[in-house]
């Protein structure tokens, strides 16, 4: 009995991780579609390393959030469709994406997470190429 308790209590902690990377990669791609920095920047860390455009520093959360309003006011969102994405067994997640704007200017945007524990997945580095 105490295996099977044990089964499912991993099971269910297994899933609720799962669950929150998922959300994550959903988070990202509506922010990135609408164009919403504030709510993008829930998802950085306390340190961010930046590489965008002609910009690559080490940024905090709320250097960053005012980065990505001045990028999304410059290249206003017409869709972002997330291409690739890799969970690694160490809590390392990965994400390829297309940013498309509304003058059909493309970028590849390029993310990686770190999961801290079941509930928390922060933004450690992005980079953004066109």
């Amino acid at each position: 009995m105490e295996k099977i308790s044990n089964i499912i209590l991993v099971f269910f902690f297994a899933s609720h991780i799962c669950f929150a990377q998922i959300d994550m990669f959903s988070q990202i791609k509506e922010n990135f579609s609408t164009g919403n920095a504030v709510a993008l920047s829930s998802n950085f860390g306390n340190s961010v390393t930046c590489s965008m455009l002609d910009k690559n520093n080490f940024y905090s959360r709320s250097q960053l959030t005012v980065i990505f309003k001045d990028f999304f006011s410059n290249y206003k969102p017409k869709e972002f469709e997330i291409r690739h994405q890799k969970i690694e067994k160490n809590g390392r997640i990965y994400l390829i994406g297309i940013y498309t704007t509304q003058a059909d200017e493309v970028f590849r945007v390029t993310i990686y997470a770190k999961q801290e524990n079941e509930a928390e997945i922060y933004i450690t580095q992005i980079k953004i190429e066109k």
